[in-house]
């Protein structure tokens, strides 16, 4: 007698059932959780304050959950509520995302790239990159948007942004990326410094460090090419490139900056720079983007554009 064969698993039917609520109703409870009313709502939506609390209504029946504590002055979620609004957030979102991807399928050129761009590269690479977008057959647009390595990666893993310029590899899976270029670093010191070289990358444990906040790259790959139990480091941050050039400039430490940076800054500041000869002190930048992203063609491009504007940056620092 023949074994019996298992059964195959059950997979039951698809539920193409319509739900008890609409898309614009999710709209308008979003829209009272952001404004706080009804009334503020309804304007924002462009409705009348009834029809949006009618069409709210519907939706925690339909729901069995009150969404709302509604108060004379104020309207609050309640505790169910927070909980239900942030999927709904989340299911508008994918659709939105969900449109976004058909039309980049439909025209990947058709509509600007969300390009996310680390602060200490931003005001020395865009100058020089973006006039050569409108270039060639298919005209680049860009929305730049300035962020830290952290938050770049985690906007492109949201789909808020398409492709993302760091100095880092991603730590983030499901990525691709473009080398664009190496550039070096530079001793930065105030003019009237007594040092006068020749610097490498263990000179930098002779001076007191003047470093950027946490979270900027740069201050990582500094410390990295240090000794780092013989760092002396300021007691003071900057904030930015531009701030810290100018503290340098009054004495307030010694510092690092990359080569696309060297020209701009030392050009409005009493400092000078010194290369760092052992070729150690510097850093990768990289184009990185979502693997099977449908830009992957304006994003190639865009690559190409940024690793000639960096190649001229490092060749005149």
């Amino acid at each position: 007698m023949r074994p019996l064969r298992p059964a195959p698993p059950y997979n039951p039917p698809m539920n193409f059932r319509n739900p008890d609520f609409s898309l614009r109703q999710l709209q308008y409870a979003l829209a009272i959780e952001q404004e706080g009313s009804f009334g503020k709502a309804a304007r924002a939506c462009g409705v009348s304050q009834p029809s949006l609390s009618a069409q709210v209504a519907k939706l925690e029946e339909a729901l069995g959950v009150q969404l709302f504590d509604r108060q004379p002055r104020s309207t609050l979620p309640t505790a169910d509520g927070k909980l239900l609004l942030d999927r709904m957030r989340g299911l508008l979102g994918d659709l939105k995302a969900l449109e976004q991807h058909a039309q980049e399928l439909r025209d990947p050129w058709g509509t600007p790239l969300r390009v996310g761009v680390i602060p200490t590269i931003a005001p020395y690479l865009l100058p020089r990159v973006v006039p050569r977008l409108a270039t060639g057959p298919h005209p680049l647009r860009i929305h730049w948007v300035e962020l830290q390595t952290a938050a770049c990666e985690r906007s492109l893993a949201e789909h808020e942004l398409d492709a993302i310029v760091i100095a880092d590899p991603s730590t983030r899976a499901g990525t691709e990326s473009l080398e664009l270029g190496w550039e070096d670093f530079h001793l930065l010191l105030p003019l009237d410094h007594p040092f006068q070289g020749p610097a490498t990358s263990c000179d930098l444990t002779r001076f007191e460090l003047l470093l950027l906040e946490e979270g900027h790259c740069l201050r990582d790959h500094t410390l990295e090419v240090c000794t780092l139990d013989r760092v002396r480091e300021s007691p003071f941050r900057a904030t930015s490139l531009p701030t810290l050039t100018q503290m340098v400039a009054q004495g307030l430490g010694c510092s690092v900056l990359p080569t696309s940076a060297v020209r701009l800054e030392t050009s409005r500041a009493p400092v000078r720079t010194l290369p760092l000869q052992d070729g150690k002190a510097g850093r990768m930048l990289r184009l990185i983007w979502r693997a099977q992203s449908p830009r992957l063609e304006p994003i190639l491009g865009l690559g190409e554009h940024l690793r000639s504007a960096l190649q001229e940056l490092t060749e005149e620092g």
